[in-house]
């Protein structure tokens, strides 16, 4: 049977002692760096989540310039379609305004062959009606 006697006290004395001693060498520096590497292991995740924050933030900014720049190259394409458009309607208006003037050049000179032509009919017109008359009247007619 267990004896209570001066060694208990000493036995815990010894105990409590070395509790203290284990508490004081081992488990306070054990504790410290497991404290350590949970401050570690938090601030780590509090700097991967401001990282995610900022990568999905320039993400938002990219999309937002690539829409931007999207809206404007559209305004910039239908700027210069108008402008070629316009320009392209000026060429062709320099080009019927040319036609125009060629036609009115060439009906003009038309119009004066015509005109020489027709003088030119007339005579030979005039000579022949004169030498119709003459070979029906058997004379010489004078106009």
């Amino acid at each position: 049977m267990i004896s209570v006697n001066a060694t208990i006290f000493i036995q815990v004395i010894h105990f409590l002692l070395m509790v203290f001693i284990l508490n004081r060498l081992m488990l306070r520096p054990v504790m410290r760096q497991i404290d350590g590497r949970e401050e570690h292991i938090v601030q780590a995740r509090k700097d991967a989540e401001d990282l995610a924050a900022e990568a999905e933030r320039l993400a938002r900014e990219r999309a937002d310039m690539e829409r931007n720049a999207r809206k404007g190259a559209a305004g910039e394409r239908t700027a210069l379609k108008e402008e070629a458009s316009s320009a392209a309607e000026a060429i062709f208006e320099d080009t019927r305004k040319e036609v125009a003037a060629i036609r009115e050049r060439a009906d003009q000179e038309i119009q004066s062959q015509v005109e020489k032509a027709k003088a030119a009919l007339d005579q030979e017109v005039a000579v022949l009606a004169d030498e119709i008359a003459e070979k029906i009247a058997g004379r010489r007619v004078n106009s």
